[in-house]
């Protein structure tokens, strides 16, 4: 793991709402080649919190709470077709075209008081999924294709070189000052490491990988071992053996406004990360997007936020699903304030409860949606 650092960077003219931790630390973060296009996505809230994982199991219970960002379609017997026909006005995604599934283990607060121990679930997050790819290198980036789906950990080879702070997962612990200036203090690599002081905003990022071996499939049946990094860890580095086809990298940020220090866990009591993406994009999108959205010209890992042109905005996107909807609909079993962590797969005190609608869900309560804010966009 990378040790801590400090640091402090004017923002005079940026939103303390708006400026991204990955932007701060663009400049710890691997060279790349000449060419490189970054497309940025911001979610307000996630969707739910459930004890699913489309990809792992379809019929019964996953081994841990995951969070979701995207269409509300997350129960365990969800399809690539569900997700991509979902109405915008059931996912928070913040465009029409990219209705595709992230999550990653749940994240809990864990309070000991008169010898008792509490989870809380951290459920005012944010999220925004980047996706990156560079135009110079070969093989060139092609969209995912229908159907698509991975896993990435953060303790998996070829994840310990590339992204923020040279490697590809970065945590960031910032904190915003009265004079503009932003003061953080970050970590790279496995383990996760949970700050124990406050501060105004966590951002916990993870890169998936970029080299895809087509003759291992899309993932349905191994989800991990038909991507890979690349051998130097950059985006378009040179791929391994036999991972012959390059597709976008797609680094999910998750952020934790107002982060209360102290100890926290993630739902699999491991501190290992991972990031599971289902795609759900509009079939062509995609490639409409790579192959016409020009790289802006500035190197790095972290050129500015663009492609905005070939996307359409979610007008009135949705917040995540409340637990009672969850309980009813998904698996009923508490997973916000509990003294134990809901495991084990397929195992519960709750069996799955059987899905009963086709695309959009039935769902009729969700939690408060964020406050409308024409300056929340990211230009970073």
């Amino acid at each position: 793991i990378k040790l801590s650092v400090t640091m402090k960077i004017s923002i005079a003219a940026l939103s303390i709402l708006t400026v991204s931790i990955l932007g701060i630390f663009s400049i710890h973060a691997q060279e790349e080649a000449p060419g490189m296009t970054k497309m940025c996505l911001f979610y307000p809230s996630p969707s739910g919190h459930a004890r699913s994982d489309p990809i792992l199991n379809q019929s019964c219970a996953s081994d841990h709470v995951h969070t979701f960002y995207g269409p509300q379609n997350f129960h365990p017997n969800t399809s690539y077709e569900q997700i991509r026909d979902t109405s915008p006005q059931y996912s928070t995604s913040p465009v029409v075209e990219n209705q595709s599934l992230y999550w990653h283990p749940s994240i809990y607060e864990v309070v000991i008081a008169n010898g008792q121990k509490t989870y809380s679930r951290v459920s005012d997050l944010e999220s925004s999924p980047y996706y990156r790819w560079n135009t110079s290198t070969s093989p060139e980036t092609v969209a995912f294709p229908p159907g698509f789906r991975m896993i990435a950990f953060s303790n998996q080879e070829g994840a310990d070189q590339g992204g923020e702070g040279e490697n590809n997962l970065f945590v960031g612990c910032c904190d915003f000052t009265d004079d503009g200036e932003e003061v953080c203090t970050s970590t790279s690599g496995n383990p996760l490491i949970f700050p124990t002081t406050a501060c105004d905003e966590l951002g916990v990022a993870m890169a998936m990988p970029t080299c895809w071996d087509e003759a291992k499939g899309i993932g349905t049946n191994d989800p991990f071992g038909h991507v890979a990094y690349t051998i130097d860890g950059t985006v378009g580095g040179p791929c391994p053996a036999g991972y012959n086809t390059r597709v976008p990298q797609v680094q999910l940020v998750v952020r934790i406004v107002n982060y209360k220090g102290g100890t926290y866990e993630l739902s699999d009591g491991s501190d290992v990360f991972h990031v599971d993406f289902m795609n759900g994009w509009q079939e062509g999108k995609l490639d409409e997007i790579i192959s016409g959205c020009k790289p802006t010209g500035e190197p790095g890992y972290s050129p500015p936020c663009d492609c905005d042109q070939f996307l359409t905005t979610n007008e009135a996107p949705a917040s995540a699903v409340c637990d009672s909807d969850v309980k009813e609909y998904v698996l009923n079993e508490e997973t916000n304030i509990v003294a134990s962590l809901p495991r084990g797969t397929c195992q519960g005190t709750n069996t799955l409860i059987p899905k009963i609608w086709a695309v959009d869900p039935p769902f009729l309560c969700s939690d408060e949606p964020p406050a409308d804010d024409d300056d929340l966009s990211e230009d970073d």
